[in-house]
């Protein structure tokens, strides 16, 4: 796949930062943190762009959380709302159309169009197919993103993405 360069001012672009935030705060607008950067958006999102112009934005610190949801203990880490997420809905939306590029015509999680239901679907059609189905495997690997070695996530995504600085990993 063909190298994409020059994103990051696709991603600081103040209209991009502005469709951010609508998105980030969907199905969360009454959220405390959501209404405070509603009353002074502009200024926000003049705030957030002139951190990212200037390359002094910093990640805030995860806010830990230990829930259980069915049966199962699941850790929640969570950024502030802002500037967080909105960077990171910010970020997505450039770049998540050339990583979809990259990804195989079965991967289905957090795909706009894609989902449980197709995936079913999907199944289904394979398993139809006796003669040349043999093998059916369910897994779930425990705690599986925070076991990913960032190091090789960050090099599979910079040999696609070049706005990235390697320097500041």
């Amino acid at each position: 796949m063909k190298r994409k360069n020059n994103l990051y001012n696709k991603i600081l672009n103040t209209n991009n930062l502005f469709l951010a935030h609508k998105r980030a705060k969907k199905g969360k607008s009454h959220y405390s943190a959501v209404l405070k950067v509603d009353e002074n958006l502009n200024q926000h999102i003049f705030k957030l762009n002139q951190s990212l112009i200037n390359k002094t934005h910093r990640t805030s610190k995860y806010d830990i959380d230990t829930r259980i949801e069915r049966g199962k203990e699941r850790v929640i880490y969570k950024l502030p709302y802002f500037p967080d997420r909105i960077l990171h809905h910010a970020i997505l939306q450039v770049i998540q159309p050339i990583l979809e590029q990259t990804y195989i015509k079965d991967t289905y999680q957090s795909i706009k169009g894609r989902g449980v239901h197709k995936a079913k679907d999907r199944m289904e059609l394979f398993l139809k197919d006796k003669e040349n189905t043999k093998y059916c495997l369910k897994l779930d690997i425990k705690k599986y993103y925070p076991n990913v070695d960032n190091e090789i996530l960050k090099t599979l995504i910079y040999s696609v993405i070049l706005w990235m600085d390697k320097s500041k990993w």
